[in-house]
């Protein structure tokens, strides 16, 4: 397996406006015919360190998260995180260049194994940190290496879509992908001008902090190639077929007896908030945690919700 190290991009108009750089290396691989970009920033040298792993949401990459990595590496932790296939530097599959193509979840899940192994972390025992879309991801993954997994922190978790009903949702995007409409975005979706989707409105559903809101398109100013803005059809197939198989089935859920700290929004409007109800209460050791006033983003929040969100992790870490 080919593997290259390098220095992650500089981003310098994020720099400027006082966000986070990676400190450690990016690591690229080949992968299911594609690059494959993570992470993976070490802890000091000579330090007794754990490993948490990190799963981005949807549209998201590795340094859209740096704030959360370097709060992390300085508490003593290694951190792997990863642009998922479809996302970041990992290529591109749809025929929208903004918007996120996979054929199956499954492919997430190998992806991270692929560099799992390549940086020679697959033995070790770790933490998940999964964030939306990541949260679902870090669920299945803590199930598919229950003995390596020693815990799992969720945060604004995708237990479902928002879209419902789920058999009318797989009905349509099922019927539109056998018509040959499996790589193109979804019907009616159209993505907005950057000019306008960067503009902060009161009642965004990510988040009421102004400043958190402009994170997500600084990185873009200097990589605009970094954007993704909505799923294809087949992702939406993709993203039922998981839940139904995973996170909406009681069962699944119930086998997986792995310490879960679930943080979650009381202002929630991007991700199915009663399959977030339902679902995490039939986890066996699911301490879930409410965040008042908290929109989806809760690490892009007011800074007295990010500090509460981390005073809830730490507590939790400490438990371990």
């Amino acid at each position: 397996m080919s593997i290259t190290y390098s220095t992650p991009p500089h981003f310098p108009t994020a720099e400027q406006a006082g966000l986070a750089m990676l400190g450690g290396e990016d690591v690229t691989l080949f992968f299911d015919g594609h690059d494959l970009r993570g992470h993976f920033w070490p802890a000091e040298t000579g330090t007794t360190s754990e490993l948490v792993v990190l799963c981005p949401g949807f549209t998201e990459f590795c340094d859209k998260h740096s704030g959360t990595c370097l709060a992390l590496h300085e508490r003593g932790y290694d951190v792997l995180s990863i642009d998922w296939p479809g996302q970041g530097r990992s290529g591109h599959f749809g025929r929208d260049p903004l918007a996120v193509h996979i054929d199956d979840f499954d492919q997430y899940l190998e992806a991270m194994d692929a560099l799992l192994a390549a940086t020679g972390l697959a033995e070790r025992d770790r933490i998940l940190l999964g964030h939306s879309m990541g949260g679902h991801l870090a669920l299945r993954l803590g199930s598919r290496h229950a003995k390596k997994t020693r815990a799992i922190i969720l945060s604004a978790p995708m237990i479902l879509p928002p879209v419902r009903p789920i058999w009318g949702v797989r009905l349509l995007a099922g019927f539109l992908r056998i018509c040959g409409m499996g790589r193109w975005r979804t019907p009616f979706s159209r993505p907005r001008a950057l000019e306008k989707a960067r503009q902060f409105h009161q009642n965004n559903v990510l988040t009421s902090w102004p400043q958190g809101y402009a994170v997500q398109y600084l990185w873009m100013d200097d990589m605009p190639t970094l954007r993704r803005t909505g799923p294809t059809v087949g992702w939406v197939c993709a993203a039922y077929k998981s839940c139904v198989m995973t996170t909406m089935n009681a069962g699944w859920m119930s086998n997986l007896n792995i310490p879960v700290l679930a943080l979650t929004a009381a202002d929630e409007r991007v991700v199915d908030r009663a399959a977030i109800d339902e679902m995490l209460a039939v986890l066996p050791q699911c301490d879930r945690h409410e965040i008042t006033a908290a929109r989806h983003e809760l690490m892009m929040e007011q800074p007295e919700i990010v500090s509460a969100v981390w005073d809830h992790i730490d507590r939790f870490l400490q438990r371990l």
